[in-house]
């Protein structure tokens, strides 16, 4: 069987002569119109300006009795951020506050869906072990030398409904001269 081009948009155009000019002119007009909507080329709502991403560069530490419990390090290249989470578990109190069983695990997992939302770092890392698919974190700079990660616990299976996480306190390792 051969194949036939086709060549459907000229027969539509030779058709019109048979309409009213006026009647060929709209049409023409509302294809104009339609058409970057139809191809998907629609004002989209400016996006959230990024913030300078000076203050979330650095390698933040988070300690727990002691002992270091996370490091997040993070980086700026090309005008984006990137870096890494250091494995940990934690286990949270019925007030939210990191219980005994939080303890660091070994190795690092990369961020990933790293994105901005009022002024606040986002992103996702899958767990080392898979016990269960991967975390959605938020870490916040609130000074140069402080910062806070939580867990966001909004639809993780694992979280009982109502469970709330207090912010781990993360300070920013001083740079090597």
């Amino acid at each position: 069987m051969t194949a036939r081009k086709t060549d459907r948009f000229t027969g539509s155009v030779r058709a019109l002569p048979h309409l009213s000019g006026a009647l060929a002119i709209c049409l023409m007009c509302l294809a104009a119109i339609a058409s970057p909507v139809l191809a998907g080329q629609t004002a989209k709502p400016a996006d959230e300006a990024q913030p300078d991403l000076k203050v979330f560069v650095g390698t933040w530490k988070a300690m727990f009795h002691g002992e270091t419990l996370a490091i997040l390090i993070l980086h700026e290249q090309n005008g984006h951020l990137s870096g890494t989470l250091n494995n940990f578990d934690v286990v949270f109190d019925k007030d939210g506050n990191l219980a005994d069983d939080s303890h660091a695990n070994s190795g690092d997992a990369p961020l990933l869906n790293v994105r901005f939302k009022s002024g606040a770092l986002y992103f996702f890392v899958f767990e080392k072990d898979q016990y269960r698919p991967g975390m959605n974190w938020k870490f916040v700079p609130v000074s140069a030398t402080e910062g806070e990660l939580t867990p966001v616990l909004d639809h993780q299976e694992d979280s009982a409904p109502g469970t709330t996480a207090k912010p781990i306190r993360m300070l920013r390792d001083r740079a090597k001269p």
